[in-house]
């Protein structure tokens, strides 16, 4: 898999580098929201309670989710030691997004046997808007969609070469896949993919390989059921109503339309016009070139079995921008070869829109970070004018390339497509985070971090309180009972409950907040002497 080729390596280190910034650069703005808090507890937990494998939220069983990426973040909590800050916390989700980069380069390269075709879809992906989001977010759906691409991959490579190794590494990254979010992963895109394959392709290779497929198959079934079947042995009863109830969440909870993803090409971010573009003239080129066929029909096999399951949520069509990214990669790679004088006039529409959408888009942000700057005085002086600077320059070089140099105009509105799209979602979290975000009221109080940084010894009790109450505590929050014989000295989260009132003394008070206003209150109580 390791090309020694300069070209490629040229477009590996790229690509490193890229994903870096655009997975990495927001991994601290925003606090976790509550999938992640759960990944984060139960990480916590593993190492507490020195037990990795049953997993545990609140010190209650949780098997709702498999373990995989939860290990993947005790991991990271293990040898950074680590157990409060969110961004070191989303690090294996960042790098399994990097992952997933790589992957596509390799698969398209495979495929097409053309470097530039593998660059630009592989770049393409790492500067899509969802799929920055998501691997900026430690929840469960980036790892299962990468798994299972990664199982995509050694299986392409197990056809090539016919060497056994690729397909046990197969098996191993569907099971991967499965141990991170269950089926969604095989469902999501694995069988499409094998569907679109087949389609374009034919089944020559699987009538071929059918043994070494099922030898696949074997590994993932017995890797992937280890844990389910250990815990069902374990706690069979609680196991089963999970699974009825989770059964049930995907029928019940958060039903949408069956179009609910048909505005994807909205979350491509700085690649709408040509995730549109992207569908019609691959579609012209179906009959001619069965690559061109296979992602085509890969995607919309992808959207059509996602709007197929009721359950639906933005974030959970993470194939569809996958696959979009190898449409797009496609016509990429068609605009860097081809010269501005060989394009034809339907072909250089597409730049003209870009390019014009990329010049408003500057302007709005220029303009707006100047006037909070200098108006409203909320901005950093110095931080607006530098990202004014950057936003001139992209627009100055536009206007002068297609003037003066319009054969390089294709090339340069590819790269700084991509560029721009991590500019501006580093410099819309950055702004969004400083002034809608932070409330004022977090400075007058300490700040959570701390409390999860250094958690008190005594217990926590409280009547009513909620996962991120957990979080932020820094470890397990017990609920309040009154029958429970409580000891000399604890802690009250939220109101004091009237019972203890005449038997404890309050010793102290601290109160704890988030970046969102969320307020903690903490009452260390001592138990009055008689």
């Amino acid at each position: 898999m390791i090309f020694k080729n300069v070209k490629d390596k040229k477009y590996i280190f790229t690509l490193l580098i890229i994903s870096i910034i655009s997975f990495f650069s927001n991994i601290w703005v925003r606090d976790a929201d509550l999938m992640e808090q759960r990944n984060f507890i139960t990480a916590r937990e593993m190492i507490k309670n020195g037990n990795y494998f049953v997993t545990t939220l609140n010190n209650n069983l949780r098997f709702e989710k498999p373990p995989l990426p939860t290990w993947l973040t005790a991991f990271v909590m293990k040898i950074t030691n680590n157990f409060a800050d969110e961004w070191v916390l989303r690090i294996p989700a960042a790098l399994t997004g990097i992952l997933l980069v790589f992957f596509i380069y390799y698969m398209v390269k495979l495929l097409t046997n053309s470097s530039t075709k593998a660059f630009f879809s592989a770049f393409v992906a790492e500067t899509m808007f969802m799929l920055i989001k998501t691997s900026n977010e430690n929840s469960w759906d980036i790892y299962t969609y990468s798994f299972a691409f990664g199982g995509i991959l050694f299986l392409l490579y197990g056809f090539k070469y016919n060497k056994i190794s690729y397909y046990i590494s197969s098996g191993i990254f569907l099971a991967f896949s499965i141990m991170s979010k269950g089926p969604v992963g095989i469902y999501g895109i694995f069988i499409p993919f094998i569907i679109s394959y087949m389609w374009a392709f034919g089944i020559k290779e699987f009538k071929e390989n059918w043994k070494n497929i099922l030898l696949m198959l074997v590994v993932t079934i017995v890797l992937a059921s280890i844990w389910p079947v250990a815990m069902y042995l374990k706690y069979p009863d609680y196991f089963l109503s999970i699974l009825n109830k989770e059964q049930n969440t995907w029928s019940n909870r958060h039903t949408q339309s069956v179009i609910f993803y048909l505005d994807y090409f909205i979350y491509t971010g700085v690649w709408i016009f040509f995730s549109i573009i992207a569908f019609f003239k691959n579609w012209k080129t179906l009959k001619q070139d069965k690559y061109s066929k296979f992602i085509f029909i890969w995607n919309i096999l992808v959207i059509i079995f996602l709007s197929a399951i009721k359950m639906k949520k933005k974030r959970y069509g993470i194939p569809i921008y996958v696959t979009t990214s190898l449409n797009i990669g496609f016509i990429c790679s068609y605009y860097w070869t081809t010269l501005w004088t060989n394009l034809k006039k339907y072909d250089r529409v597409l730049l003209y829109i870009q390019s014009g959408f990329i010049i408003l888009v500057s302007l709005a942000i220029s303009i707006l970070f100047l006037i909070e700057s200098f108006y409203y005085k909320r901005l950093n002086p110095f931080y607006a004018i530098v990202s004014s600077i950057i936003y001139f320059i992209i627009l100055y070089t536009i206007v002068k390339l297609f003037k003066f140099r319009k054969n390089l105009v294709g090339r340069f509105i590819i790269i700084v497509s991509g560029l721009f799209m991590i500019l501006v979602n580093i410099n819309a979290s950055w702004y969004i985070d400083t002034n809608l975000l932070h409330k004022k009221t977090t400075n007058n109080y300490l700040t959570a971090r701390l409390l999860r940084q250094e958690p008190p010894k005594l217990d926590i009790y409280s009547t009513n309180f909620s996962v991120d109450d957990i979080w932020n505590a820094g470890k397990q929050i017990k609920p309040f009972d009154n029958n429970f014989n409580f000891p000399n000295k604890l802690i009250i989260l939220g109101e004091i409950p009237e019972n203890l009132k005449d038997d404890y003394n309050i010793r102290k008070t601290k109160i704890f907040s988030d970046n969102e206003g969320d307020i903690l209150k903490l009452y260390y109580l001592k138990k009055k002497e008689r």
